[in-house]
């Protein structure tokens, strides 16, 4: 189908990938990879028609012309009946959930240059699961409180030209004794996911 020449369309829309999804024994982490990695780059191989996994089409870029302005920056995370033990400690969600928020870090790089960096926590994900019941194995955490306005809107918004490579940088770095890549690989039962979001105005052609 021919585009309108000429003419071009803006949206608001999110668009994600994951660090890690599944069960154990039936994880996908990013990359491909069998397993995670002190450094893992996320939006650099699509999974077309898979949307748990990614809503992109392409790998590390858009197609065609389109252009994005990232407005802001989200990080999901989810936990559920973990089982395991890891660093002598037992595995419950309530670790999994500290473990991973205390030891990612993100960075946002277009074609191999930073634009912006912090941790989990400085990204919440202003939406989904929140609180607890009081027991390590009934929780419903998330990171940080499901309200839209709690996310990390940034001050100046970032643009992602139209044929440029991009890609999300994970970072895990062992705090004190415990390292999130043994915890998951420790894990004898349970769901973990990870996500990224990068959520903005999307521009493309009309056809």
């Amino acid at each position: 189908m021919p585009k309108i020449v000429g003419r071009r369309e803006k949206r608001h829309q999110p668009f994600w990938d994951v660090l890690i999804r599944g069960s154990v024994g039936n994880f996908t982490i990013a990359g491909g990879q069998a397993a995670l990695q002190a450094t893992n780059n996320l939006f650099t191989s699509a999974t077309r028609g898979n949307i748990a996994l990614t809503n992109m089409t392409g790998s590390g870029q858009f197609p065609s012309d389109q252009t994005f302005r990232v407005l802001a920056l989200r990080v999901g995370l989810y936990f559920r009946g973990s089982v395991g033990t890891a660093g002598g400690i037992a595995l419950t969600d309530h670790v999994m959930y500290h473990h991973a928020i205390t030891q990612n870090f993100w960075d946002l790089q277009i074609e191999e240059k930073s634009y912006f960096q912090a941790f989990t926590h400085y990204m919440p994900l202003g939406g989904g699961l929140f609180g607890d019941v009081g027991s390590d194995t009934t929780v419903y955490f998330n990171n940080g409180e499901p309200s839209q306005e709690a996310l990390c809107r940034l001050g100046r918004s970032i643009s992602i030209p139209a044929r440029q490579s991009f890609t999300v940088v994970n970072t895990i770095a062992a705090l004190g004794a415990f390292n999130f890549i043994n915890d998951i690989a420790g894990l004898t039962a349970g769901e973990a996911w990870i996500w990224f979001v990068l959520d903005g105005l999307q521009v493309r052609d009309i056809l």
